[in-house]
């Protein structure tokens, strides 16, 4: 069997992740290794896998070719992209990849457009008919009397940067003039879920696992639960199923008020940081991912999770000896 070689990119901190796709490959008896890709060796998941490269950062000219000669030298068959400024490059040259007999798991262009600018959310959200926050446009902002509080944040931001919740016009006026590209939206208050959407080569949704977010630390969830909600899972449903492109692990975002109305907010076209929660319920989506590259059948995957599983997230490290280091 060909090997079934793995490299992910922009590996960061995604240590759980990267060791549920080592126990699926030895559950499928896989004859792979896993790979890593960095801009810093300094990235604890970089010293877990067989082999970790330092890459050139993802805004140079250099960062396509050098993943291209990493995939050819090393037989990688898979290529599990991490971070959401890598996706658009990798998405235009995915038949690059393709040539040298490498799958990147990867949304189209277009998904990764809509997901990557919060205006696009909002207008593929209204399209489709699909409940989010409203915008305030440009030409509402300087009304003192629209009603607050609302939500500042960049037009293209990502990792909860740069999110501010603002109580008046004055506020409102000095968020608007500190964070970059901004956009006003307004602020739902209630329950704020992550959903794990599986999407598989042919752009089925096979599964949407929805999780409640207890506690997020630097905007990745610390404490978070399952629940196996079906209007959210429908919701889940209907937003993947109208993403035309879409492919592997979708992860949305919403909120459901006071009143049980599903308010989508986000679309992140990869792994979230909460998905070994998912993995962990049941939600086999490395297993699910190595099975459908191989040419095998997942089968009916939609109920394979148990529900009310809880993660609560602590520190732990990774220790490298600098004297070992050639």
């Amino acid at each position: 069997m060909n090997p079934c070689n793995i490299l992910f990119t922009s590996v960061g901190r995604r240590v759980s992740l990267i060791r549920h796709f080592y126990r699926a490959l030895r559950e499928l008896q896989l004859d792979g290794k896993i790979y890593g890709a960095d801009a810093s060796d300094k990235s604890p998941a970089f010293h877990i896998t067989e082999k970790s490269f330092l890459v050139p950062p993802i805004s140079s000219a250099d960062y396509i070719p050098s993943l291209l000669t990493i995939c050819s030298e090393e037989q990688i068959k898979i290529v599990v992209p991490l971070i959401d400024t890598e996706l658009q490059v990798l998405a235009e040259n995915r038949q690059r990849f393709e040539d040298i007999g490498t799958h990147v798991i990867i949304s189209n262009t277009d998904v990764i457009r809509i997901s990557m600018h919060k205006t696009e959310t909002y207008q593929f959200f209204k399209r489709n008919d699909i409940d989010t926050p409203e915008l305030l446009s440009s030409k509402d902002r300087g009304k003192i009397d629209y009603n607050f509080p609302l939500i500042v944040k960049p037009n293209d931001g990502s990792a909860s940067k740069m999110v501010f919740r603002v109580d008046d016009a004055e506020q409102l006026k000095f968020f608007l003039g500190y964070v970059p590209n901004a956009i006003v939206q307004e602020f739902i208050t209630g329950d704020e879920y992550t959903l794990d959407v599986f999407v598989d080569m042919r752009g089925k949704v096979r599964c949407v696992v929805p999780r409640l977010r207890i506690e997020v630390r630097a905007g990745e969830v610390s404490k978070g639960v399952i629940v196996k909600n079906r209007a959210i899972i429908n919701q889940g449903k209907k937003v993947c199923a109208c993403l035309a492109g879409a492919r592997g692990c979708i992860t949305l975002q919403c909120v459901v008020d006071k009143k049980g109305s599903i308010k989508m907010v986000e679309i992140n076209p990869r792994f979230g940081g909460g998905a070994p929660l998912s993995i962990e319920a049941g939600a086999d989506f490395p297993k699910w991912i190595l099975q459908m590259v191989t040419g095998q059948e997942i089968g009916d995957v939609s109920n394979s999770y148990k529900d009310s599983l809880m993660m609560l997230r602590y520190d732990d490290a990774i220790f490298v000896d600098q004297q070992k280091k050639t």
